[in-house]
């Protein structure tokens, strides 16, 4: 899995159209992204809980209505709709970031609404609360397909992998061995690492046998994935020197 962390954001900003749309252009099989609810309910892509980062604009997305939202157009950007990213992205695998409790159940029927996307889609929810916003979502969607975000120096507990059972593991690079990424491919959860930084650790987390990386420099992760179906990767690179 090639995971573009909100689109190709070292091109185009993060979490925009462009940015989406050059990550896939240049052959990314999976989009990471984050979605929040406006004020009167409209599904977005953002990170942050306020448009002061990237927009320069001191009001939490909650706030505003989408017509409010729309009229915050920097450098040719807008926040898009989740509606129009699942419009234009037919095929590809969905890693969404869950980052609020209220967006979970509009984001799900808005996938099932669209042929085929909740089923290419992983959920994650990389926040406080997250992991319970998770257990309601396999209580209540027992088909949706989970990722456990992981940034803990030892392994999730069984009680937690049992209630959640999810499919992927998403450990942060720096704790994959604390974490126990072998043994969990060995009982069957795919993983992923990241966001990775830099070429290093990208090479050093293919030799290391993940099934995807996370990177916010897309260009560069392919590259490193194409090497390595040509021959080896990260020769003599050990996990010592990672993190």
């Amino acid at each position: 899995m090639t995971i573009a962390h909100r689109g190709d954001p070292l091109v185009h900003r993060e979490n925009t159209l462009p940015s989406l749309r050059s990550a896939v252009d240049k052959g990314a099989n999976t989009l990471e992204f984050d979605l929040r609810l406006t004020r009167d309910g409209h599904i977005v892509l953002l990170h942050d809980a306020t448009l002061d980062r990237l927009w320069g604009i001191p009001h939490q997305v909650s706030d505003l209505n989408l017509a409010e939202l729309r009229q915050q157009d920097a450098d040719g950007y807008q926040v898009p709709l989740f509606e129009e990213l699942l419009t234009e992205f037919p095929e590809t695998v969905f890693l969404v970031d869950l980052k609020t409790d209220d967006v979970v159940a509009p984001a799900v029927a808005a996938l099932r609404r669209h042929r085929d996307a909740f089923e290419r889609s992983i959920f994650v929810a990389a926040r406080r609360g997250g992991r319970e916003a998770l257990l309601g979502l396999r209580a209540h969607e027992p088909d949706a397909v989970i990722g456990l975000d992981w940034t803990a120096a030892e392994p999730p507990a069984q009680d937690l992998l049992d209630a959640l059972r999810p499919q992927y593991f998403g450990p942060r690079w720096a704790v994959a061995d604390a974490a126990g990424v072998p043994s969990m491919r060995e009982r069957g959860y795919r993983v992923w690492v990241g966001p990775l930084a830099d070429a290093g650790q990208v090479a050093d987390a293919l030799a290391y046998g993940v099934d995807g990386i996370v990177a916010d420099d897309i260009s560069e992760l392919l590259g490193l994935c194409a090497s390595a179906e040509s021959g080896p990767v990260g020769a003599g690179a050990g996990r010592a020197t990672a993190g």
